[in-house]
């Protein structure tokens, strides 16, 4: 026991359990005769799940997920969030920072209201990661009625409130469409990403086109209407795929292309459905970048081996879980507690928020070309 360890070396019990949770309070010399001696006297060090329970911790981060699982470990875009969050979780660990979280729990969603609030529910951690939620899903009220620290990545934006990473979507649109204009495409169509909880797969509607409830839509719908009204090319068909897929993506495209064989561009709303979408021409016979060119968004592993090579917007995706981890991790509350009114001043004191929005920029590839037509 760790009592048996401080009357073996003659020293403290806190000195002991110091050597394990603190060791900046001891001189290395000394940490080493302690564990030297626990690992004599056949004692392990103090159990985890006990100390975290005294300290009202779990040592666990929740990450919430719109996607299933094992869609979430292979989707690239996910994968790659989940690494950088790791990275820095591991990193914190090597330092001795933290507040011991050591874990990330991950924790799908669905859509309705009773299963969301039951899969918040069914874990327990110190702090929450929302990653690219609608604004409204169910489960971002019931993340926020826990009342723990958030962090938000992509969506939904909760305002001052509450700590925000992502980037500059509408730059990144504005970017692809610029980049398809200058090579002088004028019929250009566009595969967008569910633009809502439930997707409608198919031709927007206009009303529904209006409101999206996914940030990132309505930001980079923003950036490519920016441009392609500047340039007075109107009449741009829209066509909602039912996941972040290529699969999707490609369902999607052989529609849009069979409904409007005259486009020569087309703007997809990630890389997942860009490649569904050049899936789609190569069975319809559609060279690209020759009759068509494609445009992705986010720049994942895969493009750049993709057949043709995919012209994308990038974007920092493992640097975005490592920031939302850091950001938790600098939460200067204790996790779980309220906000709090100081006896002193009688002001309400509340947990800070910080906002991060990492710059894209666009990789030309060979997916893109000048029309053959006008």
């Amino acid at each position: 026991t760790l009592q048996s360890v401080a009357d073996h070396l003659g020293v403290s019990r806190t000195t002991v359990s110091n050597a394990y949770n603190r060791p900046d309070q001891l001189s290395a010399e000394l940490r080493a005769r302690v564990l030297a001696a626990a690992a004599e006297l056949g004692y392990h060090g103090p159990d985890a799940a006990a100390r975290q329970l005294r300290r009202g911790r779990t040592g666990t981060l929740g990450v919430v997920l719109t996607s299933r699982l094992s869609d979430a470990l292979v989707d690239a875009d996910s994968a790659l969030l989940l690494r950088g969050a790791a990275v820095a979780l591991e990193e914190a660990a090597a330092r001795g920072a933290g507040a011991g979280a050591h874990a990330l729990a991950l924790v799908p969603v669905p859509p309705d209201t009773d299963g969301a609030r039951a899969a918040v529910s069914s874990v327990a951690v110190d702090g929450w990661l929302l990653y690219s939620l609608p604004d409204d899903h169910p489960a971002v009220t019931a993340v926020v009625e826990r009342g723990q620290p958030v962090v938000v990545v992509d969506e939904p934006d909760l305002g001052a409130g509450v700590s925000f990473v992502g980037v500059d979507d509408r730059t990144g649109a504005r970017l692809a469409a610029e980049h398809l204009v200058e090579l002088g495409h004028r019929h250009l169509g566009i595969v967008t990403l569910p633009l809502a909880t439930r997707a409608v797969p198919g031709p927007v509607a206009p009303a529904r086109l209006a409101r999206p409830r996914l940030r990132i839509l309505r930001e980079r719908l923003a950036g490519w209407f920016e441009v392609l009204d500047a340039a007075g090319i109107a009449d741009v068909p829209v066509w909602e795929a039912a996941a972040n897929h290529p699969d999707a993506g490609r369902e999607a495209a052989t529609a849009l292309l069979a409904a409007h064989p005259e486009l020569t561009a087309v703007l997809a709303a990630s890389d997942q459905l860009a490649i569904g979408v050049t899936q789609a021409a190569l069975r319809a016979g559609v060279a690209v970048p020759d009759e068509l060119s494609v445009v992705g968004f986010d720049d994942v592993p895969r493009a750049a081996r993709w057949d043709p090579p995919l012209t994308t917007v990038r974007q920092p995706l493992a640097d975005k879980g490592r920031a939302a981890v850091e950001l938790l991790l600098a939460e200067p509350r204790r996790p779980g507690s309220a906000d709090r009114t100081d006896a002193a001043s009688g002001q309400t004191r509340h947990r800070t928020s910080r906002r991060i929005e990492f710059p894209v920029e666009l990789v030309v590839r060979a997916s893109t070309a000048p029309p053959r037509r006008p």
